[in-house]
């Protein structure tokens, strides 16, 4: 188990430093390094090994020990599983464009390819290689053609490689640049003297011995150019166009296109002693990068080096080599591998949500062609197309909308043994959760018999509280009519993303978006968004944008307390003071932002939305009429209003003017007149897309009832109480509190209810499961987080306790303003029923790994307060939290690991494979390894103390932690759906780092040296 032990901890470590790897070299980087280096692979085939060894060792194979024999099992076939595919499991893309059929994909592995011709015989290969800048690139073959040794060997890699040439007057040879149409756009290639070059339907050579090529040839007269093949011409000067013969010798073409078969070509320069040199640079613009091998090639003592350009994703374009008697073509980049049919794409469809830019779903109408057999599909998101072994699943677009790539898969082995050990864990672990035989129940029984112990002796602890709060008060404007302003937020609004919702939503995202508030100075939502409306100069005057950056505020030149006025961002001329500051910010990469710029990015935001609401461009609440296919809604100040015209475009023009001028001059009776005459226009040419009455109400109601903040203050409050009156208990078990502990625990559970109809709600308003973003998965964790306490609340009522304490803050971080509450719509890969299976068992775990992190804290804490005296007593309260501890993170566990491998499945459904190293997906697995770590310390020698099992349940929470929150904002990765913005490491994060080190350093001194562990073990066998 030692061995075990080790294993497992250098695999969970290598992932997690692999997904950093990724962040900064690529996903190559991280293959290269980890996933796919050999000391990888039998990293696992030793944990693979020492699995089957264990089984046998512990005797697992016993008829009591079924239940733990069978997830057991269950990740030996796994790891099968992915063997097969890491060897045998082939995948890659297929782009099509419309009315164009294809019958082969571009792999996904990168290959040195190429033939060699010799005398008599054909010699052709293909080798797998994965190149990177992140280590030493190796690359020696030795081919044999008629008899005659060639040997290959990669003298370099470049990444991001790019070419320049320059003048070199002592050691330069003669080079021609000639400019062609490339993967990226336009490209330079470079001929040298004596080479040949392949631009695709023609090959180029200079004084090569090739005699199908177009040629330029060094004479006494000067450089020439033939052609074996007639040219169409077109001057670049004149645009005059021409035909150039066969064979015919004429002087270089400058600035003349060359055409054959579709290839075209200018020559644009010519250097008589120039040196061509291969530098790394980034791309620009985003632009897909490519990447270099130079290669040495020797035979018979005859030495060449070629440079091959390709990569990733690229079938490289050949370069032709003569050496001896042999003629080469080499190429680097993936390779276009054949399937046994063709698919034509007849049509690409692409939805949008109503008025919006943002796609709701696309998907490809195909046809497959084979032989006589031909049948129609419709590949889409999470809808593959399965056929002879192979699998096509729809992965992206072109821009124009005119051709699709699908994601192309062929591993039924691999798939399938994973699939089936996948099933087996499952058995196998809810086996173990219900059989009577396994370590769960037996944890329960022995907290049943300590429980009893510890209700006999006294136990002493002490523990005080102290909460403060404050406010402030600013002056604004008079509030608008109270009744007024609730009608107005019933009106439907469209979001930028197509969502229908009330404008009550909108109101309420604007100040929470400004002011980080709800409310401001007793108006509501409604009423601060009318009033910025209807008088716009006043309310600029107020301090209402949230600002707490002092060097912002210097940068003003402003001084004061948390808030500015949108007045205070302009000068004198109405320049905009953070111009220059916010611009600098936005020209830096992500990465390079320091916390001033996010800072200003966000300060900027505000503003912005600020202005969007005095010039009234955030109202989207007319509907087009006529406009049945896109359902676009506009605001009255939209500049064209997608073409309306007469009295729709008047009404769309004047009327929300007219209402706010009617809520100034106070004639309440005409605004109710107007807003019901754009409800009526609403319900006329919008009926389409707008919301039932009943989802309109919910949703006016849900935002008015700010359940989970509420919640968060009413969790924290009733659980520190509980906690309060159990230590009390613990310090006097004489005391008869039975009927508040009872009392507060239904308060909780009451909350607890409540928090349940706010998930319900949510999911009804947003019509998808209320977990796809940060904020969402958030508020149900804190939901799991308390059903965990519930759970185990027989056990002890302490950890119900601390759940609810753990729920409440969990509540309030989701509420920080760097996380969004906004309803939002699904991106297309997140419209499966696999999101409603996959994501809310894996955060259901977080609650459990969260409810017992707290615990091993208050058991770290309880050791500093250990004596002689009351060492049993305490001790006996450490290990029955210790076995509560043990039951949670089990169940945690067997959450998390049915959860990710239900994720594989659906990633499977959704992108082609149940495993890419996705760095979510990883630091989950991460995750998993390191709980079965601290799960199996109690068989490792040395690990096997109570204070081991806490600190290592306490410190372990930081690997959910990683995976929930550091994954989001600090790694890229195919999970992106979480909102909010990057922020860096919160100071608080070190504090909380600094608690927990000196309290676990206090805590291992005093536990040992009271020798607790032999204590408590003692009384523990008698029981």
């Amino acid at each position: 188990m030692s061995f075990t032990g080790v294993l497992l901890l250098v695999f969970a470590i290598s992932i997690g430093a692999a997904t950093f790897i990724e962040n900064d070299f690529g996903a190559v980087g991280a293959q290269a390094v980890v996933y796919k280096a050999l000391w990888f692979e039998i990293l696992l085939l030793m944990l693979t090994i020492n699995m089957i060894v264990v089984i046998f060792t512990h005797k697992l194979y016993k008829r009591d020990k079924w239940p733990n024999l069978t997830f057991h099992v269950a990740f030996i076939i796994i790891l099968i599983g992915a063997g097969i595919t890491r060897f045998f499991g082939i995948e890659g893309m297929m782009h099509i464009r419309e009315g164009q059929s294809s019958s082969s994909f571009v792999s996904d592995e990168t290959y040195i390819s190429g033939t060699i011709l010799g005398p008599e015989e054909r010699e052709q290969f293909a080798d797998k290689v994965l190149f990177t800048p992140i280590k030493k690139s190796r690359y020696h073959e030795t081919y044999t053609v008629d008899g005659q040794e060639v040997k290959l060997r990669l003298k370099s890699f470049i990444h991001n490689a790019t070419q320049i040439v320059e003048n070199d007057p002592e050691n330069g040879r003669p080079i021609i640049t000639i400019v062609t149409a490339g993967n990226s756009g336009r490209e330079n290639r470079y001929l040298a003297q004596g080479s040949l070059i392949n631009l695709g339907a023609v090959k180029v050579g200079f004084d090569s011995r090739d005699t199908t090529a177009l040629q330029f040839r060094m004479t006494p007269e000067g450089i020439k150019f033939i052609s074996p093949v007639e040219l169409q011409t077109l001057s670049m000067d004149t645009q005059q166009m021409g035909v150039l013969p066969a064979d015919s010798l004429i002087d270089i073409p400058f600035r003349t296109l060359l055409s054959y078969e579709g290839t075209n070509i200018v020559v644009s320069a010519y250097n008589p002693t120039g040196s061509i040199k291969i530098i790394s640079a980034p791309s620009e613009g985003g632009q897909p990068t490519i990447d270099a091998v130079v290669l040495g090639v020797e035979s018979k003592g005859i030495y060449e080096e070629t440079v091959l350009f390709g990569g990733k994703g690229r079938t490289g374009s050949p370069q032709f080599i003569s050496i001896g008697d042999l003629n080469m073509r080499l190429a680097y980049g993936s390779v276009r591998i054949d399937v046994p049919f063709s698919v034509q794409l007849r049509d690409f469809v692409l939805e949008r949500y109503p008025g919006s830019e943002s796609p709701s779903s696309y998907a490809s109408e195909v046809t497959v062609l084979d032989g006589e057999t031909q049948f129609p599909f419709r590949i889409y998101m999470n809808n593959i197309l399965s056929y002879k072994g192979y699998r096509l699943y729809q992965s992206s677009y072109d821009t124009d909308e005119l051709g699709t790539v699908l994601s192309v898969n062929k591993d039924k082995p691999g798939t399938y043994v994973t699939y089936f050990g996948y099933l087996v864990l499952a058995i196998g672990m809810i086996w173990t959760i219900f059989s009577k035989d396994t370590r769960f129940a037996q944890l329960s029984r022995r907290i049943d018999r300590i429980h009893e112990k510890r209700q006999s002796m006294k136990l002493s602890i002490f523990m005080a509280l102290m909460l403060v709060g404050s406010s402030s008060m600013a002056q604004v404007p008079g509030p608008v009519d109270p009744d007024q302003a609730q009608k107005f937020g019933t009106l439907v609004y469209q979001t930028n993303d197509g969502r229908m919702a009330p404008v009550n939503t909108l109101a309420n995202d604007v100040l929470r978006k400004v002011y980080k508030k709800t409310s401001f100075e007793g108006q509501t939502p409604e009423q601060v968004m009318i009033g910025m409306m209807s008088d716009p100069f006043a309310w600029q005057q107020v301090p209402m944008i949230e600002v707490k950056s002092e060097e912002i505020q210097n940068i003003l030149d402003v001084e004061r307390d948390k808030y500015l006025s949108f007045v205070d961002f302009f000068d004198e001329d109405g320049e905009y003071k953070l111009k220059a500051a916010v611009n600098s910010a936005y020209n830096k990469q992500p990465a390079q932002q320091g916390t001033l710029d996010k800072e200003l990015i966000k300060v900027d935001e505000r503003v912005n939305v600020c202005y969007l609401v005095y010039q009234g461009q955030l109202l989207k609440i007319f509907p087009v009429p006529g406009d049945s296919i896109h359902n676009h809604w506009v605001t009255p100040v939209d500049p064209d209003l997608h073409g309306m015209h007469g009295n729709d475009s008047s009404f769309v023009r004047n009327a929300a003017l007219e209402y706010l001028r009617s809520l100034n001059d106070g004639n309440i009776e005409q605004a109710d007149y107007i807003l019901d005459g754009i409800k009526l226009y609403q319900n006329k040419y919008g009926a389409a897309v707008m919301p039932s009455e009943t989802k309109l109400n919910l949703e006016i109601k849900f935002n008015k009832w700010n359940i989970f903040v509420n919640l968060y203050k009413y969790y924290t409050l009733v659980g520190f109480i509980l906690l309060i009156v159990l230590f009390a208990k613990i310090l006097n078990p004489n005391l008869k509190l039975v009927w508040l502990v009872n009392g507060l625990v239904i308060l909780i559970f009451i909350g607890f209810l409540v928090h349940t109809a706010g998930l319900v709600l949510r999911w009804y308003i947003s019509g998808h499961e209320p977990w796809s973003n940060g904020y969402e998965s958030m508020i149900y964790i804190a939901w799991t987080a308390l059903l965990a306490g519930l759970v185990f609340r027989k056990k002890s009522t302490m950890t119900l306790a601390v759940t609810a304490v753990l729920a409440g803050i969990i509540l309030m971080v989701a509420n920080l303003s760097w996380m969004d509450p906004e309803i939002t719509n699904l991106v297309p890969v997140l419209k499966s029923y696999w999101l409603t299976i996959h994501v809310a068992t894996i955060v259901a775990s977080y609650g459990f790994f969260g409810l017992a992190a707290l615990l091993a804290f208050m058991n770290l804490i309880t050791m500093i307060f250990q004596t002689e005296n009351n060492k049993v007593r305490l001790g006996l309260s450490i290990k029955e939290l210790t076995y509560v501890i043990e039951m949670a993170l089990t169940v945690g566990l067997i959450l998390l690991t049915i959860g990710n491998f239900l994720g594989g499945i659906w990633a499977n459904e959704s992108w082609g494979r149940y495993w890419g190293w996705d760095p979510k997906e990883t630091w989950a697995m991460a995750t998993i390894i390191f709980y079965a770590f601290v799960l199996h310390m109690r068989l490792i020698p040395g690990l096997r103390s109570m204070f081991s099992f806490n600190f290592a349940a306490l410190i372990t929470f930081a690997s959910v932690l990683m995976t929930y929150f550091g994954v989001n904002f600090y790694l890229s990765g195919l999970h992106s759906y979480a909102k909010g913005d990057p922020v860096p490491i919160p100071d608080f994060v070190y504090y909380t780092l600094g608690v927990v080190a000196v309290v676990s350093i206090i805590a291992y001194w005093n536990f040992n040296r009271l020798k607790t562990q032999k204590a408590v073990q003692e009384v523990e066998d008698k029981l």
